[in-house]
């Protein structure tokens, strides 16, 4: 049976569009029917973020690395005393 952009519910047109209709009908047969949640951009880029910082901290530019990364410094310094304590 061929599918057609129109015959999905207007939400899904645009993930059709990117992916082209096999993929989108193969979301359906996979997750048809189940919730599934996906995080956004930024969360998926977080462990990749989260080496960077740590790759770049030289013990003192915990602002500079804050500016950079657009967060604040004590995120940065937790971010680093996590890595100290797993290593």
């Amino acid at each position: 049976m061929k599918l057609k952009l129109s015959d999905l519910p207007p939400q899904f047109e645009n993930i059709a569009m990117r992916l082209g209709i096999e993929k989108a009908k193969w979301l359906f047969e996979e997750f048809g029917g189940t919730s599934v949640y996906f995080p956004t951009e930024k969360m998926i880029y977080k462990d990749a973020r989260d080496r960077e910082i740590i790759s770049e901290f030289n013990g003192f530019n915990h602002k500079e690395l804050a500016v950079k990364y657009d967060m604040s410094e004590s995120y940065v310094r937790a971010i680093i005393n996590r890595h100290k304590k797993s290593a």
